[in-house]
């Protein structure tokens, strides 16, 4: 991802300015999508000078695509805080899966976000998902070395098939009015139920 077309901010009253800029761009791209939200509407929503507003961005795409990095960060942070004490493979799925549930929770416009990048730039959204994909398969064949998964599946496609699973169980998590801890136990244990079947050993 190119970062040129972004400039962080170097003074703490310039960050304040440019999380607000985020947060504001945040709500807007997941109410209206990313097409329908302009430059304009997030200028007046964030109550800055136009000129201030370019002083970090160079456009609407580059907003985008910041925010669309930190999520991906944010993301990776939480499932590496959630896997820190896990040992097996095993055990860092079934963490992981429940980390970004969590994150789910905690954060639902996090979807509309992530998901916009495919009316956004397809580019975008394919090395989103790509970058995700390659990262996983560098963990999985580490876990294949060791014995913990099966040697005999393509392992870019356990990828996506694992990220197709915490995507959509994190659908169910969304769809619900109330979470609690038992919930979240009960239905990341019956995901690994229908993993322990089929990858590991």
């Amino acid at each position: 991802m190119n970062q040129t077309n972004y400039r962080l901010p170097k003074r703490k009253d310039g960050q304040k300015t440019f999380d607000n800029i985020i947060e504001t761009a945040r709500k807007l791209f997941s109410k209206n999508g990313y097409q329908a939200t302009s430059i304009n509407e997030i200028i007046e929503k964030s109550r800055i000078a136009t000129g201030t507003f370019y002083l970090y961005f160079d456009d609407k795409f580059a907003l985008y695509s910041y925010l669309l990095s930190k999520y991906r960060r944010s993301i990776r942070k939480a499932i590496s805080e959630g896997i820190k004490h896990a040992d097996t493979r095993y055990e860092k799925e079934r963490l992981g899966i429940k980390a970004f549930l969590k994150f789910a929770w905690d954060d639902p416009l996090a979807y509309r976000i992530i998901w916009e990048s495919m009316f956004a730039d397809k580019e975008l959204f394919k090395e989103y998902y790509q970058t995700f994909s390659h990262d996983y398969v560098r963990q999985l064949s580490h876990a294949v070395r060791n014995g913990e998964v099966k040697d005999d599946i393509d392992l870019e496609t356990l990828s996506y098939i694992l990220m197709g699973i915490s995507n959509f169980v994190g659908l169910q998590v969304l769809f619900r009015d109330t979470l609690t801890d038992a919930d979240l136990e009960n239905i990341t244990d019956n995901v690994m139920k229908v993993l322990k079947s089929g990858m590991f050993r």
